[in-house]
């Protein structure tokens, strides 16, 4: 996801001071999101639809 360039990546320290890795979503990120999101509704509803009248 960070070599699609869906999410930036930095170093940081946690509240007990450990080293880790912080991820945030970019701009293409997020506008990835709504399109899996949209897939995925579009996935479940074909199911219920199915489920409905097995």
């Amino acid at each position: 996801m960070e070599q699609a360039g869906w999410v930036k990546a930095e170093w940081g320290t946690t509240e007990k001071n450990r080293e880790a890795r912080f991820y945030s979503l970019t701009a293409v990120g997020r506008k990835q999101l709504a399109a899996e999101q949209e897939q995925w509704q579009r996935l479940t509803t074909g199911v219920n639809r199915v489920l409905r009248f097995a």
